[in-house]
């Protein structure tokens, strides 16, 4: 079942689902409704509807669990994977390229393979970390300096 994202307990879990290209305005409001659905009826796990929400962005598509009252199941989490592939076959992009890095650039989100990532890299940089696991890691830890990230390895010391 959707709820609004600010009546989801802060340690609801989140996956973040970091685009290949960047989404186009007029496709967002088409997946804003797909997934407004797909929360409303389609994610259960063992039979009881999921508490739930998700932030949709041009780069990013965000789906939240509120694990509170019930924990979602290795089944229900499968279902929410097959449902974001059929959005990214859809729409004809990738959700799952774990290789691209996200950045910010002016305030602009860029997106680049690693290997080209690595060719611009500076320390100041802010970077997505979409290893963020909850609510409140996202809040505060999803866009974090270069040199707090796991990308801190790519640094010339």
């Amino acid at each position: 079942m959707f709820v609004s994202y600010s009546n989801l307990e802060k340690s609801s879990k989140i996956w973040i689902y970091q685009s290949d290209r960047e989404i186009l305005d007029t496709e967002l409001n088409t997946i804003k409704k797909q997934l407004h659905f797909f929360c409303d009826h389609v994610w259960t796990s063992h039979g009881q509807t999921v508490k739930c929400s998700f932030k949709l962005f041009n780069w990013f598509l965000c789906l939240f669990v509120d694990e509170s009252g019930h924990e979602t199941s290795g089944c229900s989490i499968d279902s929410s994977v097959k449902y974001i592939k059929n959005l990214q076959n859809k729409y004809g992009v990738n959700f799952f390229n774990r290789t691209n890095i996200a950045f910010l650039d002016n305030q602009n989100t860029k997106v680049l393979p690693l290997e080209e990532f690595k060719l611009i890299i500076k320390p100041d940089m802010m970077v997505y970390n979409n290893l963020v696991k909850t609510k409140e890691e996202f809040e505060t830890e999803w866009i974090i300096p270069l040199h707090k990230s796991w990308l801190n390895k790519y640094l010339k010391k």
